[in-house]
């Protein structure tokens, strides 16, 4: 059992009472926490945690959809030793693949934070990280992503947070009945608690770090573009998700139709935006709500380019590399893994890749053809643009040097996945963010540094799969499943690494410092594309120009191509592939589901 320790603090910041049971006094009221012990790297430490700290009335009733309310102050000391409720969410049954425990109750009652506090040595104020989970808007947990590690190791301050998913958090009817985006409204506000009240925790309200992954990647891109929150964050890391990439909105355009069609579902009245909205928010069974929302593939759920959250402006100047000054009022850090297309090939894509397999290696340059022409397909003008652009793709992505080698073709076609939904996206955010940029910096990463562990039918996988670096980033916690002890005591050692510049970068604004690292990451220009690579094995390595052959195929030759002016990395707003487009959307739903309920608990 842990003695009991009291600390009599001198000072008014931070306003902790460092007992087993912490005390912290806040603008909101007393809040109660925790002590735990964390070990890492053979050392042991304590900790202080708040688990379960709720920033927003319940969105429940007529709160249901709607922007969250700031939650009220606290009449008595908030009891918060333990997780809230995860956000209302489908479940997703496989023979393979099973939903874990930690994930089985959910709730709408969910708007909760979390905060990890490292050891703090007098009044020092310590730098704050805070996390925004991936799970393709529709699934995810801050649960899942226990930041004691990274606290502890990184001597900052971790903060998770909840945000609704599913139509809860991004239902839209396309209009001033319910413009949409609850979701990011809810991460909006949990900054701002975080900006409001992180002092009084021991955090640095002047050095605030937001960072993500996946559509919690493309999530802090749209953070850093809303107006609403300059000043009250400085630094932001979009891992594997991008503001431009096509998978994260959808036009306003389409809402109502979406909308319409879920209410449909309930045999609500569909006449109108308001009836639509009142009935949907009567459903009593917040479960079925989740549950009918998971099962339809005809419905997505995905942010809104309402021109009130989201510009559609500044996301269409992004995928023309011409957003000059939209978010460079923060220093960012933007990459993607080597494999990020990986997931999609074991399982959207699983049957064509088990057909590369098993067929002779002569007929690969048939099916990887057939393939590509599925891609591209609703992007050509016309018979004759679709087969040039199918010409263009093979001649990049296929291997001339050795057609023979299976792994290797499986690899580029992996390599085209990667490019079209995250490497692309991602690099043109970074363009940018450093276009004409005097005021901040900007850093350009590739992470291919393999998790010690293989999915199933993944021999071929040489590098970092879709999320392979989450467990880097917060030290190999137990929170995240497959990790083992052992699996843990291969990984951490490059787990620091990764960490050293991620925490870095939110003390200063600059990955290679104040800890030493073991390579320089060069701030990226258009001109030289400086990046820092993440090898599979060994130290990081600076490099330019990532994947730039990849990279001119789809800025600069496909879109002459498919003789379009916009290619947006296979995104079109025409009518003509809107329902292409959203099929897409949905099965890249399926699959974010699949790997977050593969790769947390």
């Amino acid at each position: 059992m842990m003695l009991r320790l009291v600390i009599v603090m001198m000072v008014v910041v931070p306003q902790i009472t460092y007992t087993a049971d912490p005390i912290v006094n806040t603008k909101l009221g007393n809040i109660k926490g925790s002590q735990r012990t964390v070990t890492f790297d053979g050392k042991v430490t304590v900790i202080t945690q708040f688990l379960g700290i709720p920033f927003a009335e319940p969105p429940v009733g007529e709160l249901r959809f709607q922007k969250p309310v700031p939650h009220a102050k606290f009449t008595s000391t908030y009891d918060a030793t333990e997780y809230g409720l995860p956000c209302s969410q489908g479940t997703l049954s496989s023979d393979k693949l099973t939903l874990t425990k930690n994930l089985n109750k959910t709730g709408e009652d969910c708007l909760h934070l979390n905060i990890f506090v490292p050891k703090i040595v007098g009044n020092e104020k310590n730098p704050v990280m805070l996390f925004i989970y991936g799970g393709s808007f529709i699934h995810g947990a801050s649960l899942a992503y226990d930041g004691g590690i990274l606290a502890s190791y990184g001597d900052v301050i971790v903060v998770t947070i909840n945000y609704r998913l599913g139509p809860f958090g991004f239902l839209s009817t396309g209009d001033k009945e319910l413009p949409g985006n609850a979701g990011l409204w809810d991460q909006h506000l949990a900054i701002k608690w975080v900006k409001d009240n992180i002092a009084s925790f021991g955090g640095d309200d002047s050095r605030i770090t937001v960072f993500g992954e996946s559509a919690g990647g493309s999530s802090v891109s749209f953070q850093t573009l809303y107006p609403g929150n300059k000043g009250l964050f400085h630094n932001a890391i979009a891992e594997s998700g991008a503001a431009s990439a096509f998978w994260a909105t959808v036009p306003a355009s389409d809402a109502f139709d979406n909308a319409k069609k879920f209410a449909e579902k309930f045999d609500c009245d569909t006449s109108n935006s308001q009836t639509i909205v009142k009935c949907l928010q009567g459903v009593k069974n917040d479960t079925k709500i989740a549950e009918v929302s998971i099962q339809s593939l005809d419905v997505k759920w995905t942010p809104v380019l309402d021109d009130k959250f989201i510009s559609s402006k500044t996301v269409a100047s992004l995928k023309t590399n011409n957003a000059q000054n939209m978010f460079q009022d923060y220093n960012m850090i933007i990459g993607s893994n080597g494999f990020d297309g990986h997931l999609f090939m074991i399982t959207l894509y699983a049957l064509v890749t088990e057909h590369i397999k098993r067929s002779p290696t002569s007929m690969f340059p048939e099916i990887f053809r057939s393939f590509l022409k599925t891609q591209i397909k609703p992007y050509a003008a016309d018979a004759k643009s679709l087969n040039d652009a199918v010409d263009g793709a093979f001649f990049a992505y296929t291997n001339a040097e050795n057609p023979n080698d299976m792994n290797y073709n499986l690899k580029k076609a992996c390599d085209f996945i990667t490019d079209s939904l995250f490497f692309i996206p991602a690099l043109q955010d970074t363009m940018n963010h450093a276009l004409n940029n005097t005021k901040t910096r900007t850093y350009q990463y590739e992470f291919n540094h393999q998790y010690p562990w293989k999915p199933p039918g993944s021999e071929w996988l040489q590098g970092a799969t879709h999320a392979g670096e989450i467990p880097y980033v917060f030290g190999f916690p137990s929170s995240i499943s497959i990790v083992t002890p052992q699996i843990a005591k291969v990984g951490q050692p490059f787990s620091k690494v990764v960490m050293d510049y991620w925490t870095n970068f939110a003390k200063k604004g600059d990955p290679n410092n104040p800890r030493t690292v073991p390579g320089i990451w060069k701030e990226f220009t258009n001109k030289n594309r400086d990046y820092l690579y993440f090898p599979q094995t060994g130290s990081p390595e600076h490099k330019h120009h990532l994947n730039g052959r990849r990279a001119d195929f789809f800025l600069t030759y496909l879109p002459k191509l498919l003789q379009s002016d916009n290619l947006t990395v296979l995104t079109t707003d025409c009518s003509s592939s809107a329902n292409v487009l959203s099929t897409r959307v949905i099965h890249i739903w399926i699959i974010f589901i699949l790997f977050f309920l593969t790769f947390m608990k």
